[in-house]
């Protein structure tokens, strides 16, 4: 469905609003009195750190959503099996010519690739969305005659994997899971956001969140704030991981953000790909006060992307930290191409992503 692109970006701003809360989360069953004992203390996001003079490009500007046109690529072999890009929360597949992972399938198509981009509830936790996913590897499958898919997920997409892979018994369908900054041990903006739910009314909290998914994105199902919000606490993600541990059948890797200028030099060190500690990234404004409540006292060892730390996103094969906040990792908004100030290139991520699959035999 095609939707004017205007009126939809002011939608996706309502969106993104509600992401820097609840962009992740776990599922469990939650009593009001679970959520009524959190009392972490909320960042003050009326004092943003003064970011002017790291604004400076030393580039050109990007050119407005949808100008540049993808970098050609050589020809690359078609891989074993489809690739499934699952978004994570208030996500969506495409409004106008802005989609979740920006421009992400359409360069991997154009190297070969068959990729499906399948829309999941917006606002609900992992039992409500895997099962939509579960319905689109089904449709992959059917379509390609292939036997098992490859899943690369973003944020919450990467817990509504897990969840469908063990949960659901979908492990013989599942070749390979690339998670990029999921929360898989939680963050601690779970438990301050949790706090906040005993003073609203979560009947309209939820019935408003429906009302603007079902905008801009078309899978059915009403908006779960509470149970996906309250689930956002490290404490739960520990009842998560027991409920879903991972599966012989399929391999896992991962992939961190680390920003707020940190070089991740003691968290970033092991992993397959070298970090680059002289590759910093500044985060998005309304991001970077959550980096710093993130951090806490222990800023070398808490790095984070605003919205959960390098440790959270480690899972299977941790293949590396890279310069890029929440919103760049997905190519957000509508990156053109790499961050003038990082060097971060979203599309790159993917590229590089896909071909170690490859070379592992996915």
């Amino acid at each position: 469905m095609y939707r004017h692109p205007i009126t939809s970006v002011r939608t996706l701003s309502l969106g993104v609003i509600l992401l820097l809360g609840c962009s992740s989360g776990v599922s469990t069953t939650v009593t009001h009195s679970d959520i009524g004992d959190t009392r972490t203390a909320l960042p003050d996001l009326s004092v943003v750190p003064d970011l002017a003079e790291d604004r400076t490009p030393d580039a050109e500007t990007p050119p407005p959503i949808d100008v540049a046109p993808i970098p050609e690529a050589g020809v690359v072999e078609r891989g074993p099996f489809p690739i499934i890009l699952v978004h994570g929360f208030a996500g969506f597949q495409g409004i106008g010519p802005l989609t979740y992972f920006y421009r992400v399938a359409d360069d991997l198509r154009r190297r070969g690739e068959v990729v499906y981009e399948p829309e999941l509830p917006p606002f609900a936790p992992p039992p409500t969305r895997a099962p939509v996913l579960a319905a689109a590897i089904r449709q992959a499958l059917a379509e390609t005659g292939r036997s098992r898919v490859v899943l690369i997920a973003h944020s919450l997409g990467g817990l509504d994997a897990r969840y469908l892979i063990s949960t659901l018994g979908m492990g013989d369908r599942v070749a390979a899971l690339v998670t990029v900054a999921t929360p898989h041990r939680g963050t601690r903006l779970g438990d301050a956001f949790a706090g906040l739910l005993p003073g609203i009314n979560l009947g309209i909290l939820d019935a408003t969140a429906t009302a603007i998914g079902a905008v801009y994105n078309d899978a059915p199902g009403r908006a779960e704030i509470r149970t996906t919000l309250a689930a956002l606490s490290e404490r739960d993600a520990i009842v998560f991981n027991a409920h879903n541990p991972d599966d012989a059948r399929v391999r896992y890797y991962s992939v961190a953000g680390r920003s707020n200028r940190r070089d991740g030099h003691a968290v970033c060190g092991d992993a397959v790909v070298a970090n680059q500690p002289s590759r910093v990234d500044v985060a998005f404004l309304l991001i970077a006060p959550l980096t710093l409540f993130l951090e806490g006292n222990d800023p070398d060892h808490l790095v984070n992307d605003g919205l959960l730390t390098v440790r959270s996103a480690r899972w299977g094969t941790f293949l590396g930290c890279y310069p890029a906040d929440h919103f760049d990792e997905v190519g957000q908004i509508a990156h053109q191409g790499p961050d003038f100030i990082s060097g971060f290139d979203h599309i790159a991520l993917y590229r590089d992503l896909v071909r170690r699959l490859r070379d592992d035999g996915f």
